[in-house]
């Protein structure tokens, strides 16, 4: 794949801002899996945990959105598609309200709450390394003339 300009936005951009939200993302289900984890536990107050859940919903959810169109309009096809299910299910949750937890009945749905916030994590983490491996794997294509892409890349990463 050659590392094309596709946008008016520059590449270095579009690949903060996805790292950026990516990190955001899973620090909030991180958080998020914490504080269920304290609640079954029954250490902490059922109405502060669902307080806190349910104010950093709202941001993880804007902020997968901002990964999912930067992956887009970066060119990373499969990894915008592979992000595509999880958006539209925080869409369908958010939509009609159903994203925030009631502090009443935490209790009778958290087996549930706890294996989406597990199923979230680990498909953030595989799509992480997913991009770490198209980026390790990366073959110049035989192309590009000397002087443009890979090779003028390669002088200025590796310095020599």
């Amino acid at each position: 794949m050659f590392n094309r300009q596709r946008t008016s936005f520059p590449n270095r951009f579009l690949s903060a801002i996805g790292f950026l939200s990516t990190s955001f993302v899973l620090t909030c289900l991180s958080y998020s899996y914490k504080l269920l984890c304290e609640l079954c536990t029954d250490t902490v107050n059922p109405v502060d945990v669902c307080e806190k859940i349910n104010h950093i919903k709202g941001p993880e959810y804007c902020a997968h959105f901002i990964l999912f169109l930067a992956l887009i309009l970066r060119g990373w096809w499969v990894t915008g598609i592979l992000n595509f299910p999880f958006l539209f299910y925080n869409f369908a949750q958010w939509y009609p309200g159903r994203y925030l937890l009631d502090s009443t009945r935490v209790f009778n749905t958290l087996s549930q709450i706890m294996w989406e916030v597990k199923t979230k994590t680990i498909f953030f983490l595989l799509v992480v390394f997913y991009n770490f491996w198209e980026w390790v794997s990366w073959v110049p294509p035989i192309y590009v003339s000397k002087g443009k892409g890979y090779n003028k890349m390669k002088n200025v990463q590796i310095f020599h």
